[in-house]
C-alpha cells in the first residue's frame, strides 16, 4: 500500500464516522472532491458532479514499475507497436505496490447499525468505464497490523455487514488514456449501493481522469534527452560525440542528460513529445509522465518511449500514424510547441497553456494526435503555417520564452530583416569581402548531409550574397510567412508587438527536386505546391534551441561572418536573448544537425517540471 494510504486510512475512518451524524442507514462514499490531497468530511458536499473547480481526480496508471513489459516476444521478434504500448502497470487486475501511489483514494463511511444480512456493492458508471478504470479495496483490516493488500472490485463483488460497519478504503486508477473524448472523456461515477432487508439505497461520487498536458518553457527542465553516439552509422560517431560534448558543457551539470541508445535516429525532439498528468496528493501533486510517441508508425526510434523511458512514474502514448508514409515530418514532435499559460484577447483562459502545431498548405498533422490533444480539454491546438519550410516544423520559426512581462513570457520569432541589416551594415563599413560563413571544420559529406553547400563554405562573401537576387527574394518569402504567423499569434496572445523578440535568421531556398536525391525528395517530406517554396536555415537557426529554465539558452553555434574578431550574427543573437535575461550557450551542430535539416532543439528534448493544473480553477476548454 502507498505510504499516503497507510498513514491516512486508519485515522480517517473513525474521524469520518464522528464527523457525520447521519441516520444509521444511509451509504456515503467520498473521494478527494475538494482537491486538497486528503479524503475527509470537507469532501462531502458538491461531490455528485464534476466541474473545473471541484471534483476528484485520478490518473492513468500506465507506468512500468517492475520493468515487466517486454519489447520482444518469446521468439525474440520485436512486438508490434500496439502490443508494445499496451503493456503497463494497469494492464492487469493487480494494484502493484510500486504503482499504488498513482491510484486515487476513496472511502465509504462506516455504517454502524446494519443487520448481519446487509450487503453492499461498489461499481462504476457508465458501464463502459468498467473496462477503462480499475477499482480496488484493501481486504485487510487496518487494525490487524498486517500489510495492506488490494483486491479488484467489480459489480459482482459483495461487501458483507462487517466491512460495511467498518468502512471501506478504496483506490481507483485508469487502464488507458483519454484518446477521443467523443468515446470517453475520462469521467466516471463510483456508486456505493447497500441493501439491508427490503431497503436499498445508494450514494455516488464523480471523478475525472487528469488531462495529459504538454510542457511549456516556464517549466524548468529536469532531464535533457539526446541520442548516444555509440554505433551511430547514420551521422558518424565522431560528429555526434562532438555535439554531445558541447551539449554537456552547455548544460554544465544543471540537469542530468539521458541518451537514447536503442536507435541511430538523432532527432530526439521529433520522435516524442513529453507530457504529464497530475492529481492532488497529501504531500503535494502526484504526477506521472506521459511522453507521446510521434504519429510516425515506421519511425522505430519512437519505440524508445516504451523500451527505454517507460518505468516507475512514466508511461507513454502510441498514436495512430499519419495519412500517408509512416514518417511524415508534419507529425514530428518538433511540429508541436506550447504557449505558456495566458488569457486570450477574447477573454478565454488557457491556464495550462495552449499547443501550437504547424499545417502544410492545407494538410494537418495526424488526426490521431490532434484528436488526442483536443480530447484532453485543456490545450486544444492553434495552427500556424509551416509548409514553407523543408522540414516544416514550428520550432524552426517560433518559440516562447520566460520574460518579466505581465504575461510572464514573450514570443520569439525568426527574423530575416534584422539579419539582413547586420550584413548590410558590415558591407557598408568595408567588410564586404568577409567570408559569409566562418565554419572551418570537417565538412566531409555523407548520404544525409542534404543541405551541405560547398560554395557557401568557400567563395561566398557578405557582398556576394547580398548581391544575389535569389537570396534576397528568399528572405522576403520567408519573412512574409513569419509575419503572417506572428500576426495570428498576436491576435490570440495579448502581447505588444514591440515586446516580440526577433531572432536574426537567414534562409536558403531548398525547393525540390534536390539534385542529390534520385527520386526528388524523401517520402517523409512534402513537395512544394505550385507557386510555393521550401526553405531551410542558411546558417544555423538560433531560434531552434533549448530553454533550460535556469537563465540559460542552448543554441546552435552560428558560424556567421567574423568582423573585428566577432561573429556578428552570434553577437546579435546574444543581445536579443539577453533582453529577457537568458544567457546563450553555444553548441556546434553544423555537421551533426544543421546540414541534415535541424538544429540543437531538434537534436534534444526535455522532461520538465510537473505541477498542479487544478489550482488554476478551470481548464481552458471549460468542458465537463
Amino acid at each position: 500500500m502507498a505510504p499516503s494510504f497507510r498513514r491516512l486510512v486508519p485515522a480517517l475512518l473513525p474521524c469520518l464516522a464522528q464527523c457525520y451524524s447521519a441516520a444509521a442507514f444511509g451509504p456515503r462514499i467520498l473521494a478527494d472532491t475538494n482537491r486538497d490531497g486528503i479524503v475527509n468530511h470537507l469532501d462531502g458536499t458538491d461531490k455528485h458532479g464534476w466541474t473545473d473547480r471541484r471534483g476528484a481526480i485520478f490518473l492513468p496508471n500506465i507506468g512500468d514499475s517492475l520493468s515487466r513489459c517486454p519489447a520482444a516476444d518469446l521468439t525474440g521478434a520485436p512486438l508490434s507497436n500496439s502490443d508494445l504500448w499496451r503493456c503497463n502497470d494497469a494492464s492487469g487486475d493487480r494494484l502493484l505496490a510500486k504503482s499504488a501511489r498513482y491510484a486515487a483514494p476513496l472511502l465509504t463511511l462506516p455504517m454502524s447499525e446494519l443487520s448481519d444480512d446487509a450487503v453492499g456493492h461498489i461499481y462504476t458508471e457508465p458501464a463502459h468505464t468498467r473496462s477503462r478504470v480499475r477499482l480496488f479495496w484493501n481486504d485487510t483490516s487496518p487494525s490487524s497490523g498486517s500489510p495492506y493488500e488490494w483486491a479488484v472490485v467489480d459489480k459482482q463483488v459483495t461487501f458483507n455487514a462487517t466491512s460495511l460497519r467498518r468502512g471501506i478504503s478504496l483506490a481507483i486508477d485508469s487502464r488507458e488514456l483519454v484518446t477521443d473524448s467523443a468515446v470517453w472523456n475520462g469521467s466516471v461515477t463510483v456508486v456505493f449501493e447497500v441493501t439491508d432487508g427490503n431497503r436499498t439505497e445508494r450514494d455516488f461520487v464523480a471523478l475525472k481522469q487528469a488531462p495529459v498536458l504538454l510542457h511549456h518553457h516556464l517549466q524548468p527542465a529536469e532531464v535533457i534527452l539526446s541520442t548516444a553516439a555509440g554505433g551511430n552509422q547514420t551521422i558518424g560517431a565522431a560528429w555526434q560525440s562532438h555535439f554531445l560534448r558541447g551539449l554537456d558543457n552547455a548544460v554544465a551539470g544543471d540537469v542530468p542528460i539521458v541518451l537514447f541508445n536503442h536507435s541511430d535516429d538523432i532527432w530526439a525532439q521529433d520522435f516524442l513529445e513529453p507530457g504529464f498528468a497530475s492529481m492532488p496528493g497529501p504531500d503535494g501533486p502526484i504526477s506521472i509522465r506521459v511522453p507521446l510517441r510521434s504519429a510516425q508508425s515506421t519511425r522505430d526510434a519512437g519505440r524508445q518511449v516504451f523500451t527505454q523511458l517507460r518505468g516507475t512514474g512514466i508511461g507513454g502514448f502510441q498514436p495512430g500514424s499519419g495519412s500517408g508514409f509512416g514518417w511524415e515530418e508534419i507529425n514530428s514532435g518538433g511540429n508541436i510547441e506550447t504557449i505558456p499559460p495566458y488569457t486570450s484577447r477574447a477573454g478565454r483562459r488557457w491556464p495550462n497553456g495552449r499547443v501550437v502545431m504547424g499545417t502544410h498548405f492545407g494538410t494537418y498533422p495526424a488526426d490521431s494526435m490532434v484528436t488526442f490533444l483536443k480530447s484532453q480539454e485543456a490545450q486544444s491546438p492553434l495552427f500556424l503555417e509551416a509548409g514553407w519550410l523543408v522540414i516544416g516544423h514550428v520550432d524552426e520559426m517560433v518559440q516562447f520564452l520566460p520574460s518579466n512581462s505581465s504575461l510572464g513570457f514573450t514570443i520569439a520569432v525568426a527574423d530575416t530583416t534584422s539579419a539582413l541589416s547586420l550584413l548590410r551594415s558590415a558591407d557598408s563599413s568595408g567588410h564586404g569581402d568577409t567570408p559569409f560563413v566562418s565554419y572551418t571544420g570537417d565538412a566531409t559529406p555523407d548520404l544525409l548531409t542534404f543541405f551541405l553547400d560547398p560554395d557557401l563554405l568557400g567563395s561566398t562573401t557578405i557582398a556576394s550574397i547580398l548581391a544575389d537576387p535569389a537570396f534576397n527574394s528568399t528572405q522576403a518569402y520567408a519573412q512574409r510567412y513569419i509575419d503572417q504567423n506572428l500576426a495570428l499569434l498576436l491576435r490570440e496572445v495579448p502581447l505588444r508587438e514591440q515586446d516580440v523578440l526577433r531572432v536574426p535568421t537567414l534562409f536558403k531556398d531548398a525547393t525540390y527536386p534536390w539534385p542529390t536525391t534520385p527520386d526528388g525528395h524523401p517520402p517523409r517530406l512534402g513537395a512544394a505546391p505550385a507557386g510555393e517554396r521550401k526553405l531551410k536555415g542558411l546558417v544555423p537557426q538560433a531560434i531552434n534551441g533549448l530553454v533550460l529554465g535556469n537563465g540559460k539558452y542552448v543554441a546552435p553555434k552560428q558560424w556567421g561572418p567574423i568582423v573585428g574578431g566577432r561573429d556578428i550574427i552570434a553577437d546579435a543573437v546574444e543581445e536579443v536573448y539577453g533582453r529577457v535575461g537568458l544567457e546563450v550557450k553555444w553548441v556546434d551542430d553544423y555537421m551533426t544537425h544543421h546540414v541534415r535539416g535541424g538544429e540543437v532543439h531538434c537534436g534534444t528534448n526535455a522532461l520538465r517540471e510537473m505541477g498542479p493544473w487544478w489550482e488554476t480553477g478551470e481548464q481552458s476548454d471549460g468542458k465537463q
